[in-house]
């Protein structure tokens, strides 16, 4: 008998599915062809006219100031441009830095507390705490037995979802008029 080989456990299995480039004719794709601009200069000197149309700046300001990280905007844009045929990868990524001090000029001109790599962000959060006032109180009405407004809005609303029918196909209540 022959033994079934081992797959790799680190193998990654985010990349194109096998013949997916024949689909279309070669050349169709605009990264299939050559780029646009291949000049470090002038590919960054777009990039910072764009960036200063005020309709393409305020949603990464938005973004920045919502917690995402300059560096996944960077990477979104210059991916972006890549995919649009309007420079290589290698272009896109000396560019990047250029970009990333762009913007933290423009998010600390914008007073926008910003994080510059995903890890700033991550480390940033803080874990989520229960306010332990509010865990007493609640812990002090159940030894109580009171029955506040809010347990009695949440024993009435089970109540009501284990009357209901389950899904389309459930069989309807004989109380239901509106059944068939």
């Amino acid at each position: 008998m022959a033994e079934l080989p081992i797959q790799n456990p680190n193998a990654s299995f985010d990349g194109p599915i096998p013949g997916a480039s024949l689909t279309t004719e070669v050349g169709n794709r605009p990264w299939e062809n050559t780029p646009k601009e291949s000049s470090l200069d002038v590919v960054i000197n777009n990039y910072l006219r764009r960036l200063q149309n005020e309709e393409i700046v305020m949603p990464l300001l938005d973004a920045m100031r919502y917690g995402t990280s300059i560096s996944t905007l960077v990477e979104a844009v210059i991916e972006t441009a890549v995919m649009e045929g309007e420079h290589t990868i290698d272009i896109g990524v000396l560019a990047s830095p250029v970009i990333v001090e762009y913007l933290k000029g423009a998010a600390e001109v914008s007073k926008i507390d910003y994080k510059i790599s995903d890890i700033d962000v991550r480390s940033a959060r803080e874990p989520k705490k229960i306010d332990s006032r509010l865990l007493e109180e609640v812990l002090d009405e159940m030894e109580k037995g009171e029955d506040s407004p809010i347990t009695e809005d949440i024993e009435t609303s089970a109540k009501e979802i284990k009357s209901s029918s389950k899904g389309l196909m459930a069989r309807k209540n004989k109380d239901d008029k509106d059944g068939i």
